[in-house]
């Protein structure tokens, strides 16, 4: 209990040091511009194009199911699992700094080469459900900030796919056509049938459509717009409507706010820190959603400052920051992105006082994942990759008993 007491405690420190930084009204220079090296738009192009032919495999029942697709859609699988693994090659190199796009990549890889594997196992149904949430993975890479294009076109071949909207939506937002995805997205929030017959969908739809208008547009008259539609629509369930209610507030309060625009290392974490510590103090409870647009600033603001200064002083202070976001942000489909920067964390700032904390965090999400019904059973090699994390993460090598 004092272990986890003194956890609070050094991140409540943490947290409270928003209360003595000003965001940075900076006018230096901030991140370079994004540019697509011609490598990584190609293989952009071909993950875009296999996408739509994997959504059209997987949208459809009859397709999916009709024996004489079986081979194609596995060639299909097996292609997208390639081209996700060609991305982690070496010299493949991103145009983003921010190192979180190494890191969804590796889960995308993961997940592709899982789907497959699924496939040739005869695992149909299983395979399907991976190749389904897979989009999901570019959504929240290409939804983490401003940064970058829109593309306002790139294919009209979603619409005869029979995808549904929400399935359509995804990937106009894995492919950067946010305002292609939005006005699909917008078909399911709108409907107040589909908060009764498919909640979950719905609820998808409303959380990457604040992604999109918060993270990316950063249009707070947008996300108001969006969640106008969640707070009047009696049919939707109650707690998001409950949630609903706050994020108006939120969004009212950033519309009101002077504007700020920080784009020096100094001023985004300012700014990150202030936002975090805003959400952490709104947050009544570990599954409470409401500040969930407060911590989707801050996740932006963060992934800012890991474009700008990716090596700079406070990558480790980030990393940390951004594992709180993301695991409140959780289905927003990254459930190990969390744990993926609390790892980060330790590596980058070992034995200090931050990768302690960021150890404890690890270690707790590790427990909470491993545990059920019949107690928590944690695998050997889950073991000693905690004992090796805590031996880096404290100040003085642990002593051997």
């Amino acid at each position: 209990m004092r272990k986890y007491q003194i956890v609070c405690l050094n991140l409540a420190i943490i947290l409270n040091l928003s209360t003595t930084l000003q965001a940075l009204g900076d006018v230096q220079s901030g991140v370079a511009p994004v540019t697509n090296s011609p490598q990584w738009a190609k293989k952009m192009q071909a993950l875009s194009s296999t996408l739509v032919d994997i959504i059209r495999d997987i949208s459809s029942n009859q397709r999916f199911n009709s024996p004489k697709n079986s081979d194609k859609i596995k060639e299909h699988a097996k292609k997208l699992a390639s081209l996700a693994h060609d991305l982690e090659k070496n010299g493949m190199k991103s145009p983003d700094l921010d190192p979180t796009v190494k890191f969804l990549s590796g889960l995308f890889s993961d997940e592709a080469q899982h789907a497959y594997q699924e496939l040739k196992r005869g695992n149909r149904s299983y395979a399907r459900s991976i190749l389904k949430s897979i989009s999901g993975y570019c959504v929240s890479c290409h939804t983490r900030t401003h940064e970058g294009p829109e593309f306002k076109k790139l294919t009209a071949e979603m619409n005869s796919s029979g995808a549904n909207s929400i399935e359509i939506g995804e990937f106009y937002a894995a492919t950067r056509q946010f305002d292609l995805a939005l006005a699909e997205f917008r078909k399911v929030t709108s409907s107040s049938a589909l908060s009764m017959s498919r909640p979950f969908e719905w609820e998808r739809a409303v959380e990457q459509s604040l992604a999109i208008a918060i993270r990316f547009k950063q249009e707070p008259v947008l996300a108001l717009d969006i969640v106008e539609q969640v707070v009047s629509n009696k049919n939707a369930p109650f707690f998001f409507r409950q949630n609903a209610d706050q994020w108006k507030k939120s969004l009212v309060d950033w519309k009101n706010e002077i504007p700020r625009q920080a784009i020096t290392e100094e001023g985004l974490y300012s700014e990150a820190l202030r936002l975090t510590a805003e959400a952490h103090r709104l947050q009544k409870y570990p599954l409470d959603r409401s500040a969930d647009v407060i911590y989707l600033r801050a996740s932006a603001a963060l992934h800012h400052l890991l474009q700008v200064a990716p090596e700079g002083r406070h990558a480790g202070e980030a990393f940390l920051l951004a594992g709180l976001c993301y695991e409140v942000l959780k289905p927003l489909n990254l459930e190990e992105l969390h744990e993926i920067y609390y790892e980060a964390c330790i590596k980058k700032v070992p034995h200090s006082a931050t990768a302690e904390l960021c150890y404890h965090r690890y270690e707790e999400s590790i427990y909470m994942g491993f545990t059920g019904s019949g107690g928590t059973d944690i695998p050997q090699d889950v073991k000693e990759k905690l004992g090796k994390l805590e031996n880096l993460a404290h100040t003085s090598p642990i002593q051997p008993n």
